[in-house]
């Protein structure tokens, strides 16, 4: 009797109030920076709401429409999520032609406000 209680408060929950599953994407995210360090040299990409896109390799500053396309398909290509751990982002960057990753951070605040933060180095394997 009492697990018959349980489950139809449970149901009552959900139906009350219903998970949403929302795709993570840019639009509907804060901020994103990303920042992988391979053969000596520093690549970030950088995105703040609502609409500014920066990519930098080395000493070269990409902005606008270029930038966001770079931003926009690495963010895509890492599937950014509060679930994400860092171990498979630093493959997924070795995948996507950044190999022999020496460091990799990557910040993202999602559209509730909440900062996520996953840092890795090659020294600390």
């Amino acid at each position: 009797m009492m697990k018959k209680v349980i489950c139809l408060a449970f149901a009552v929950y959900l139906f009350t109030f219903p998970i949403h599953s929302e795709a993570t994407t840019l639009g509907n995210s804060f901020s994103f920076k990303c920042m992988v360090i391979t053969n000596g040299v520093e690549h970030e990409w950088e995105f703040s709401s609502p609409n500014e896109y920066e990519f930098e390799k080395g000493n070269t500053v990409e902005k606008g429409s270029a930038a966001k396309e770079k931003v926009s398909a690495l963010f895509q290509h890492l599937n950014v999520s509060e679930l994400a751990q860092v171990d498979e982002l630093v493959e997924k960057m070795s995948t996507y032609g950044y190999k022999d990753v020496e460091r990799f951070e990557m910040k993202w605040m999602d559209s509730n406000g909440r900062l996520y933060t996953w840092v890795w180095n090659e020294e600390d394997k």
